[in-house]
């Protein structure tokens, strides 16, 4: 069986992480690994190289919020699919948001979308403030039924990043 990512820095599987002590590992296997080490020995070069591919793409997931959540649900058996859906209540709000952004947008009125990013910002503060509270919740207890709320959450913010980059390109404009 290939080791996950926590095995490979020595963690607990969890969704909150010390992301300082997470990159010090990572240095350190780095620096164990590097491919220069081996320069000369095919067979021990190409092992450092998927060892420092493999140390590369753990540290990418761990550091990254959003991906150590959709990882940390893989390995407890709450994938993320196609198959996942979000309330109506949420996807109506979005919508509202949606049409307010782009009605922004075309109006091409900076005060218009300046005011909407604010407002933006405090929704995903306010998710993101819940989010949290849950997986700290779940590392804390362990408590199977908060997957599935995490699971919805991590979807609803997914959603709201692209409603953020949709914020952020019109701002640009």
């Amino acid at each position: 069986m290939e080791q996950n990512y926590f095995d490979h820095f020595d963690l607990p599987v969890q969704f909150q992480l010390d992301l300082e002590s997470v990159r010090k590992k990572y240095l350190v296997i780095s620096r164990q690994n590097h491919p220069d080490f081996a320069a000369g020995e095919d067979e021990a070069y190409e092992q450092a190289l998927m060892a420092t591919s493999f140390n590369n793409q753990a540290y990418n997931v761990l550091s990254n919020n959003y991906e150590r959540i959709k990882y940390v649900l893989e390995l407890l058996g709450s994938p993320i699919s196609t198959d996942d859906k979000l309330p109506p209540t949420f996807l109506m709000e979005m919508m509202d948001w949606n049409e307010r952004i782009m009605e922004a947008g075309m109006t091409d009125d900076s005060t218009t979308l300046s005011t909407l990013s604010v407002e933006f910002d405090a929704l995903e503060k306010s998710f993101d403030a819940e989010l949290n509270e849950k997986l700290a919740a779940f590392d804390s207890s362990k408590n199977q039924e908060l997957l599935e709320e995490i699971k919805k959450s991590y979807l609803e913010r997914k959603y709201l990043l692209r409603l953020r980059d949709s914020i952020d390109k019109f701002a640009r404009l």
